[in-house]
């Protein structure tokens, strides 16, 4: 009976930290020639309520076009890509439920259970970059994650720089 309590034990932690990571996903155009992307300008997209938040996003997606070799034109005329970002929250519960008492399963004496829910906030992150001579997007990449609302700002840069890492890793894409 250890053997089956430790197991549980285990598969609960390790799908602890299954929910608290970053979901990544990216599509692209394979008929696009990304070689010849060389700047970019911002667009209007879904921004983010806030501006400290909006400014940190743009700032973190800056450094990743930058880091690509992608020169940031402030005329949209000018530029080979458009750049948008939409942002969009939604809440989600999580239970997290124990039991204390002993003999087997639901039959012993002495047996209690508790159990609590708690509501989560779940962010999206969406980068869509286009071509501004099709007007088509070319490139889609999406971050989803548990956003902790109790940060400070130094997380929160740490975690947006993070996120946006990981969303440009695939970029340019391979074929």
């Amino acid at each position: 009976m250890r053997i089956a309590t430790l197991l549980t034990t285990a598969g609960l932690a390790l799908f602890g930290t299954v929910v608290f990571a970053q979901d990544i996903t990216y599509d692209f155009d394979r008929a696009a020639n990304f070689s010849r992307f060389k700047t970019y300008s911002w667009v209007r997209g879904t921004r983010v309520g806030d501006d400290l938040n909006h400014k940190r996003i743009v700032g973190a997606i800056d450094a990743q076009l930058a880091s690509k070799g992608l020169t940031r034109n402030d005329a949209a005329s000018g530029a080979d890509l458009l750049v948008a970002y939409h942002a969009s929250f939604d809440r989600d519960l999580q239970i997290n439920g124990s039991s204390s008492g002993w003999g087997p399963y639901a039959f012993g004496p002495g047996r209690s259970g508790t159990a609590r829910v708690e509501e989560i906030l779940v962010g999206t992150l969406v980068v869509d970059l286009v071509d501004a001579k099709t007007e088509t997007i070319v490139w889609r990449g999406t971050a989803t994650k548990e956003i902790n609302v109790k940060a400070n700002a130094d997380k929160r840069d740490k975690e947006i720089k993070k996120g946006t890492e990981k969303l440009f890793h695939n970029y340019p894409p391979q074929r």
